[in-house]
């Protein structure tokens, strides 16, 4: 059976538009036009060209597996995403550990990811608020406010969001959070402090606004305990949650940052 792998198709680029390329000219077709595309000097062209890979075979799958293991930041991310979601279960199992541990500040995320392999759900939970803390700066001290999360970087809270997302088969994690609360019809605005949140129209814009949400959603509005959670019961988004034993108002208002962020 002949390899066409490399010929063009419907959905390759081709220089010149709708015109027919001239005698001389170059069809960017195949996987060779996808690779063409990845020297681009734009973020948004070589994510495109990624996203193009997939459609040619193992070949595909490969230049991918390259980008992962060559690149940073986020093309490194959208590679292993879309490696993550073509994979088999038992391929999933082995991406799983080598998901990306990026770091703009040098958090090392390698015992967040090691509880959440494991499944202690609430222990992550700790231990992601402990990271973030770090990840703002604020390691040594007491508290943070929540002006703070302004200074963790999209690197760092993707690398946490993503964990979560990916141990959890798509159950936890902020963009999650998000993703919810959109279908839910709930807006996102900035508040009088310059912070963002979030209202729902289907409840009435006061204080109790985003109470009522989360109560809706089955999210917590307390701190869980162990003899309380069990993953398989818990509703969708319900973690990471940034609720203490103490806060639970502000912990919304620090988490309601973290979701609007989660996926920008």
């Amino acid at each position: 059976m002949p390899d066409n792998t490399k010929q063009p198709r419907e959905y390759d680029a081709v220089l010149g538009g709708q015109a027919p390329p001239p005698i001389d000219g170059l069809v960017l077709g195949g996987i060779e036009g996808v690779k063409h595309r990845l020297d681009s000097n734009s973020q948004e062209s070589r994510i495109a060209a990624l996203s193009d890979a997939l459609k040619y075979g193992k070949e595909g799958q490969e230049l991918l597996n390259q980008i992962f293991l060559t690149e940073t930041g986020l093309l490194q991310w959208v590679a292993y995403d879309l490696l993550f979601q073509s994979a088999t279960e038992d391929e999933k199992q082995n991406l799983l550990q080598h998901i990306p541990l990026q770091s703009e500040v040098g958090a090392d995320y390698s015992s967040l990811r090691n509880l959440l392999a494991s499944g202690e759900w609430l222990q992550a939970n700790l231990e992601t608020r402990e990271k973030i803390q770090e990840a703002v700066g604020s390691k040594n001290q007491y508290y943070y406010h929540m002006y703070d999360l302004h200074n963790l970087s999209q690197t760092d809270l993707r690398t946490i969001d993503q964990l979560w997302v990916k141990f959890s088969n798509n159950h936890f994690g902020f963009s999650i959070q998000k993703r919810i609360l959109l279908e839910e019809g709930c807006q996102f605005y900035k508040n009088k402090f310059h912070l963002r949140s979030f209202y729902n129209p289907n409840y009435r814009h006061n204080i109790n606004n985003i109470y009522d949400t989360y109560k809706k959603l089955g999210w917590p509005l307390a701190i869980l305990k162990a003899s309380q959670f069990s993953f398989n019961s818990s509703a969708i988004g319900s973690l990471p949650s940034m609720i203490t034993e103490k806060q639970v108002r502000h912990a919304l208002d620090y988490q309601i940052v973290l979701i609007y962020r989660s996926d920008l």
